[in-house]
C-alpha cells in the first residue's frame, strides 16, 4: 500500500473522474434510449437495467471513494502501529487517527468523514433507512480534508 498521502489523493481524484466519466456514458445512453427514433432498442440489455443504474450511480461510486480513504487509513494505522496486518473497522480508525498524539484532528471533520462513512455502509450494506444525502464531490472534500491532516508520508 502506497505511504505517501499524495498517492491516495490521487486515488480518490481517479474515483471522481470514472464517476465523471461514467455520468456522461449513462446520461448520452438515457438520450439515445428516448430518441425518436430510439437510438438503441427497448429490448437492448444496455437499457434494461439504465433506470436502476441512473439511480445507482453517484451511490456506487460513493463506496469506491470511501473504500479508497479507507484504504489510506489502514495504510496510515497498520504503519503507525507497525502491525500489517492490523484489522480495525473504518470508523474506529476515523476516530483513533484524529486522537492520536500531536494529531488531533477537528471534531467538525471526523463528524464530516463518519456522515461519508454512514451513506456509504447505505449503499454498501443496503440498509433500510437512508442517511443525510452527501453529493459525491461534497465526499470527496470532506474525506481529503481529513486526509490532509495526515503527514505527507509515513512508513
Amino acid at each position: 500500500m502506497p505511504q505517501r498521502l499524495h498517492k491516495w489523493r490521487e486515488r480518490l481524484a481517479i474515483v471522481i473522474g470514472e464517476h465523471r466519466s461514467a455520468r456522461v456514458a449513462v446520461d448520452r445512453l438515457k438520450l439515445g434510449a428516448i430518441a425518436v427514433p430510439p437510438q438503441i432498442p427497448r429490448d437492448d440489455p444496455a437499457c434494461k437495467y439504465l433506470r436502476q443504474a441512473d439511480e445507482n450511480l453517484e451511490g456506487t461510486y460513493l463506496v469506491r471513494l470511501f473504500a479508497s480513504f479507507e484504504a489510506a487509513l489502514r495504510s496510515y494505522d497498520r504503519t503507525t502501529h507497525n502491525d500489517p496486518a492490523r484489522e480495525t473497522k473504518a470508523g474506529t480508525m476515523i476516530d483513533e487517527i484524529a486522537g492520536k498524539r500531536g494529531r488531533r484532528i477537528a471534531l467538525s471533520i471526523r463528524v464530516d468523514a463518519h456522515e461519508v462513512r454512514e451513506l456509504r455502509n447505505y449503499w454498501a450494506h443496503e440498509q433500510d433507512e437512508m442517511p443525510k444525502q452527501i453529493p459525491i464531490e461534497e465526499a470527496r472534500a470532506r474525506l481529503e480534508t481529513y486526509l490532509n491532516e495526515l503527514p505527507q508520508s509515513w512508513g
